[in-house]
């Protein structure tokens, strides 16, 4: 959709996400991590995931430890969830990401680069979303298998 159009259909910018800030705790762990495909780490009600990649700085090999990851934090309860998180990409994958976030009412935060000289270019992309904890799982997930889809060709 052209630029235009979406301000024409928007014209004034909101003040805040839609929906209230979700209470913490009461989101099933077990549920989530099934549709993630991995177990989280659970800390004062906020469950986490991360997903680790490789690549180089300078020539050295960094990985997942060393910031190179996707992640997703959530909180609330099942019915009213909050999901925070990044997205760690190459130029190939940002547009992909940023189309399957979208679809599923998950907010793109912003959209840049934390380092030069690693190889290949990675770009970060935060985002944030509410909604129900499962519905919001499903749109992380369906952000990295549209990942993996624009990496593979």
């Amino acid at each position: 959709m052209p630029i235009k159009a979406v301000r024409d259909k928007h014209g004034k910018p909101k003040r805040q996400f839609p929906g209230k800030m979700p209470e913490q705790g009461g989101i099933d762990v077990d549920a989530i991590s099934s549709v993630l495909g991995t177990d989280g780490t659970v800390k004062d009600g906020v469950i986490k995931f991360s997903f680790g990649r490789e690549g180089q700085m300078s020539g050295t090999p960094i990985g997942g430890s060393m910031g190179l990851s996707t992640w997703a934090a959530f909180s609330g309860s099942q019915d009213l969830a909050a999901v925070d998180g990044d997205f760690i990409m190459t130029s190939d994958e940002v547009q992909a990401v940023i189309h399957a976030l979208r679809d599923h009412g998950i907010h793109v935060v912003a959209l840049h680069n934390h380092m030069i000289g690693e190889t290949p270019k990675f770009y970060f992309l935060h985002y944030w979303g509410t909604g129900p904890a499962k519905a919001l799982s499903e749109g992380v997930r369906a952000a990295r298998e549209a990942q993996t889809r624009a990496s593979s060709g």
